[in-house]
């Protein structure tokens, strides 16, 4: 009879043991996800706020300057201004003045992620200049202050560290 007793319980703690095995995992993938989420979210909306600076400094004209506070998750790869030209082919920096001019500019950012990498891109209504802060925001996650200016006799829209 206590031999019965004992494996009784012996499968209600294999049983029990099994059932956290597999909330546990159900948590730890819930876990993964909702950080990886958070992250598109955080640059998603540092990519809006400065699209939409640069337009309005673009709108506003030369002279205007606009701050933005950026707040730039872990886990970026690269940050890169591009240029779409007018038969929509995107590259860094590209010189779109054979075809007419640039049709307008944009921010991409590869950020890196536990199954591989992702690549968000904004445009906007001018051609945007981040190369010197690309270093910098690659090497520290976190909150970054952009000054978002015209850049020095050129129509170009530049954003750079505070």
């Amino acid at each position: 009879m206590k031999k019965e007793k004992a494996q009784v319980a012996t499968e209600y703690l294999l049983i029990t043991g099994f059932i956290l095995v597999i909330v546990t995992l159900i948590f730890a993938y819930a876990y993964i996800s909702n950080n990886q989420n958070i992250k598109i979210s955080q640059a998603s909306i540092t990519f809006d706020k400065m699209v939409n600076a640069a337009d309005l400094v673009y709108a506003l004209g030369p002279g205007n300057i606009q701050y933005v506070e950026a707040v730039f998750p872990r886990g970026i790869v690269s940050i890169q201004d591009i240029t779409v030209c007018e038969s929509g082919v995107q590259s860094h920096n590209q010189d779109c003045s054979l075809e007419g001019g640039a049709d307008f500019g944009a921010i991409e950012m590869e950020l890196e992620f536990f199954g591989g990498n992702s690549t968000i891109t904004r445009g906007s209504r001018a051609e945007l200049e981040l190369d010197t802060i690309t270093n910098e925001i690659s090497a520290t996650a976190g909150v970054h202050r952009i000054k978002v200016e015209w850049c020095d006799n050129d129509s170009k829209i530049c954003l750079k560290s505070a």
